[in-house]
């Protein structure tokens, strides 16, 4: 569960909400003209202020000192650093049986106080200074980031590391999160699309961590307590774990000192953890959960393929054309422009350590649902039998490389994506060369790779409704 720091209006926390505002701005310019009489990639292309800067900026790993390394991309448009780090195989399918949920409450406190900082004061000087420290956690792993204006580098940096050497895990502010977390899951209950990513949860992945609530037991929270708090980040908070990138208004040398000042001091070696491969059988199956809803929902998966295997582009642009973003795909053309069934269809490859998937799903109300899934039905074996059209892998090109320059909106992504980067091991040039590999990719690749996904099994289906 991702925590927030939030900022007063002094001067320093008005100049990023003045900049994150004019970003914001552009960016609605942007996204409206995605939908407004169709989507032109030409058009976006030559009027994007950022159509080359994931081209043209150099990316460099950086080493400190103590041997901590980073990707690094400097940009002083504006006066702000953007640090984001993640520790991978901590996440919440690496929570023991008997301590699940304990990566998400260890997440939730890292910033309730670190140090001599009680959480008050702690949030105090993150907002007169107008930085933001977060964490968050996910199935696979545990990621934090840092915002702060150039001015406050050093403070910021100061308080990062204090967070992730001496977090207080004070016992009130634990049973707090604690309450807050159990009250997140028995509110799961009553929202239906919670509901249905459980239940998908456990029909696809069954006894493998990633079908379990990722929230954990409310068992099991009840009983963390500070010694266990402790123990987690000692054993997976550690250095052989982690991945870091830095954005921004920062020197070669302030991010070098930076790496070794505020990760110089984690463990060396995190304890050993590993999960087998989730084995998923891909049969046609269906589960039904009956529900009395106005809107019926729905998720459907297929087996997919990991982001480093050769299959992956192609069948990215395959899922592009497929269910992609936009309102050109063939389920949202079939669905939602020629039959008005539903507002919301969509397919896209969702990519876990242990698991990589076709993943789609849609909602509709009930006297429609079963149409909507009978198109589903349909275009997912034409996908497989008859493949697709040079036109149609051109549009999905164009679209994948224009709109991937939004991306680049801010500081705060970018180093987001020097990290992803890095955990994919994509390459220190990929910025520079992932629309060529987008680019390269010929319709016979496309409809190989059709063939292969979409015709080795029929996807299980987990509905929810009537």
């Amino acid at each position: 569960m991702r925590r927030r720091s939030y900022y007063k209006k002094s001067n320093a926390g008005r100049i990023i909400i003045l900049l994150l505002i004019a970003a914001a701005v552009t960016f609605g310019t942007w996204y409206r003209g995605l939908f407004n009489s169709g989507f032109d990639a030409d058009y976006l292309v030559e009027n994007s202020r950022l159509k080359r800067a994931g081209f043209e900026t150099n990316v460099e790993e950086l080493v400190s000192r103590k041997g901590i390394k980073a990707y690094y991309m400097e940009e002083r448009t504006n006066p702000i650093i953007s640090v984001y780090f993640l520790f991978q195989k901590a996440g919440a399918s690496f929570d023991q049986r008997g301590k699940e949920g304990l990566a998400h409450v260890t997440a939730a406190l890292m910033t309730e106080g670190a140090g001599d900082l009680d959480s008050r004061e702690f949030k105090e000087i993150l907002e007169d200074k107008a930085i933001s420290i977060s964490f968050a956690a996910d199935d696979d792993d545990v990621s934090g980031s840092l915002l702060t204006l150039k001015e406050n580098q050093k403070e910021a940096f100061e308080l990062l590391r204090t967070v992730l050497t001496e977090p207080r895990f004070d016992s009130k502010k634990t049973e707090l999160v604690k309450q807050q977390m159990l009250a997140v899951l028995e509110r799961q209950k009553e929202y239906p699309d919670s509901v249905l990513e459980q239940l998908w949860r456990q029909e696809i992945f069954g006894a493998h961590p990633y079908g379990r609530n990722s929230l954990g037991r409310a068992e099991d929270i009840v009983r963390i307590n500070r010694d266990v708090l402790q123990r987690r980040v000692r054993e997976s908070l550690t250095k052989d774990r982690l991945i870091v990138g830095i954005a921004g208004d920062i020197s070669k040398q302030e991010a070098l000192k930076m790496l070794d000042r505020v990760f110089g001091a984690l463990p060396e070696k995190g304890k050993k953890t590993a999960n087998e491969d989730a084995k998923a059988h891909f049969d046609g199956r269906e589960k039904v959960i009956p529900r009395d809803l106005a809107q019926d929902i729905a998720i459907f998966a297929a087996e997919g393929t990991a982001r480093n295997n050769p299959d992956f582009y192609p069948l990215y642009i395959a899922n592009q054309i497929f269910g992609g973003q936009g309102l050109t795909s063939r389920l949202s053309l079939a669905a939602r422009e020629d039959e008005a069934l539903t507002y919301g269809i969509y397919s896209y490859l969702s990519l876990k350590d242990d698991a990589a998937l076709i993943r789609g799903g849609f909602s509709a109300t009930p006297d429609k649902f079963a149409r909507v899934k009978e198109i589903v039905g349909r275009e997912w074996q034409r996908m497989a039998e008859e493949g697709v059209s040079d036109e149609e892998v051109e549009a999905a090109k164009k679209y994948l490389t224009a709109s991937y320059n939004l991306r680049f909106a801010s500081i705060a992504n970018i180093s987001a994506i020097l990290a992803a980067m890095q955990r994919e091991k994509l390459g220190i040039d990929f910025l520079q060369k992932r629309n060529s590999y987008v680019e390269a990719v010929t319709t016979e690749q496309v409809n190989e790779a059709a063939k292969k996904y979409f015709g080795a099994g029929q996807p299980v289906w987990v509905s929810l409704g009537k």
